[in-house]
């Protein structure tokens, strides 16, 4: 199928005889020809492939000559059917004008106005520069000459406004020796941008004729443009510029050969990926796609920053290519694409949600983020779907819930789903640390003297009482929990050293020593919150229980800086009695 974009060669010779003579705003001939302009959409609302109008994007724009006859005067001849023909070129007179505006003015067959170069200065290179203002999909080149032809000229096109330029198409009578290529017509499979070279506007009379050149003509897969991004590129330009390179003259006749152009058309329309039916001048004077389908940019060539959830494409006559929106459950306002996810999908989706609000988190914002969880009686979309945890400052672990039913980690004996209540069989204390405990079970004890407090027995370090014993512990007091119901004192301590360890494992750290409440009143043993102490005592329970019971039979000495070296001693005099 031939690519609605451009035209068929019958088209295209019509074009240029049609568009150059008779475009203006309004033009009958050219809106009779081609439709100016299609919809975005079809009567059902459905996205459709949509073209801006095509028209001679020269007309009445400003062209740049390398040299313009005029300064100083100058005279020209012309060949006419009655002979040679004489002027002056003066541009003091408006009558002897050839200015570079007549390139791209109104052109009328009645009245024909042509830009001329100075002809002492033709045998140079001459140049006419057009910019477009942006990018544009070009289908024809036109020049009508109203002197004689040049022998070789050569077209070329930039695509980063003026910056580069490549060569488009030659024509010399001397192809391999004035541009160093082959004359020929059609571009190989293997390179359809190659530029040809030719001398078909040889063969037209000398005076008045007219070279048209089309961009998809000789390309092997004109006919299968959509899917040619090759060709999609040759055809692009953001400028346009025609080189003169040599005349037909001999040397003995300057006057008689020059470069004289009536008129000068380029053909095409703005290129807007198929993503939009019009082309109006935007803000800072120049064309600009007016975008649809979701797209963006000043050709339509990217997708608007919601609607990235498969990559974009131009649209064809077959599919618009509308860019869809991703899937943030109205969570988010931007997402950027990701080749790898739709390529795992499947092709269906790549979109990726950016920003997340309302308290989500994910790809698609599907989820809370860390410290809120999901209210199970409101749907995804909901702004309040996500509520803060409430974990209890002392029963949980810590701040973060568990994000699809909001319970917090409690510590031990601790339940409810904020961690704010004891479990059955475990009692509230005031402590930070361990704000629900069990009663204790007494596992490493001395029988507790069932005297008074007057016969409690108090004294130092005792290497034979030290030897006796079954544990050893050096420990720092770090608090002193009275509240307790029942005959108990929960002394909380940090174990620093052990000496001395036997059936009960005693772990490094923060541990737990249990006062029987008599001794504790009775100050037997004395602990004090923020003190070092030595303590030891024996076992005569069962080795499963964990409770340690210090009472007062245990040895408890207040720890000084001395006291280090000795118990080393001791606990080595100790090892050798046991060996022995």
């Amino acid at each position: 199928m031939e690519p609605k974009y451009f035209v068929s060669l019958t088209n295209f010779i019509i074009l240029v005889m049609v568009i150059p003579n008779s475009y203006h705003q309004g033009s009958s001939t050219v809106i009779a020809s081609f439709p100016l302009t299609n919809s975005c959409y079809d009567n059902y609302g459905r996205p459709q492939r949509c073209l801006p109008e095509f028209h001679n994007l020269a007309y009445g724009k400003d062209i740049n000559a390398s040299q313009t006859c005029g300064k100083p005067p100058r005279k020209f001849c012309k060949w006419e059917l009655r002979g040679y023909t004489c002027d002056v070129c003066d541009s003091r007179f408006p009558s002897k004008t050839h200015s570079v505006k007549y390139l791209t003015d109104l052109h009328n067959q009645n009245n024909v106005t042509c830009w001329l170069a100075d002809p002492k200065q033709s045998r140079q290179n001459v140049s006419l520069t057009l910019s477009l203002g942006k990018t544009y999909d070009i289908t024809y080149i036109s020049l009508q000459f109203c002197g004689p032809r040049p022998d070789s000229m050569a077209i070329y096109k930039s695509v980063d406004f003026g910056k580069r330029w490549q060569p488009y198409q030659f024509y010399s009578s001397s192809c391999s020796r004035m541009y160093g290529r082959p004359s020929k017509s059609l571009a190989s499979t293997e390179n359809e941008q190659e530029s040809l070279c030719t001398d078909v506007h040889l063969r037209q009379p000398l005076q008045g004729s007219r070279i048209a050149f089309s961009t998809l003509e000789g390309r092997p897969s004109a006919n299968n443009f959509e899917s040619s991004h090759i060709l999609q590129e040759w055809v692009s330009a953001t400028n346009i510029r025609i080189v003169f390179d040599r005349t037909s003259a001999s040397k003995r006749k300057q006057d008689y050969y020059y470069y004289a152009v009536s008129d000068f058309a380029v053909g095409g329309r703005c290129r807007c990926n198929g993503h939009a039916a019009r082309c109006p001048i935007g803000r800072d004077g120049k064309p600009v796609c007016d975008c649809k389908h979701h797209t963006t940019g000043s050709n339509c060539e990217q997708c608007k920053a919601f609607f990235n959830d498969r990559p974009w494409r131009s649209a064809t006559e077959s599919s618009a290519n509308e860019c869809v929106a991703c899937n943030c459950n109205l969570h988010a306002k931007a997402c950027v694409f990701n080749m790898e996810l739709f390529k795992l999908s499947g092709g269906h989706s790549g979109g990726v949600c950016i920003h997340c609000r309302h308290n989500t988190a994910g790809r698609f914002c599907h989820y809370c983020k860390e410290g809120y969880y999901k209210d199970s009686s409101k749907d995804i979309t909901d702004r309040r779907v996500c509520r803060p945890c409430t974990c209890h400052p002392r029963g949980s672990m810590g701040k973060v819930c568990d994000q699809n039913t909001g319970q917090c980690p409690c510590k031990e004996g601790v339940t409810g789903r904020e961690c704010d209540k004891c479990a059955a069989g475990y009692e509230t204390t005031k402590s930070a640390i361990a704000p629900c405990i069990k009663p204790p079970h007494p596992v490493m004890s001395i029988q507790p003297d069932e005297s008074s407090c007057f016969h409690c027995k108090r004294g130092g370090l005792s290497g034979r009482k030290f030897c006796r014993k079954d544990f050893a512990m050096k420990v720092a007091v770090l608090g002193m929990d009275r509240t307790l119901q029942g005959e108990w004192v929960r002394v909380t301590v940090n174990v620093m050293t052990r000496y001395k360890r036997s059936l009960v494992r005693l772990k490094l750290g923060n541990e737990f020593l249990w006062i029987p409440r008599r001794d504790h009143k009775c100050k037997c043993p004395k602990l004090r919150p923020g003190r070092h102490y030595l303590i030891a005592g024996s076992i005569k329970s069962s080795r499963q229980r964990r409770k340690i019971i210090v009472d007062n039979r245990s040895m408890v000495v207040t720890w000084n800086k001395n006291m280090e070296r000795r118990v080393e001693k001791i606990r080595k005099r100790c090892q050798k009695q046991t060996r022995l």
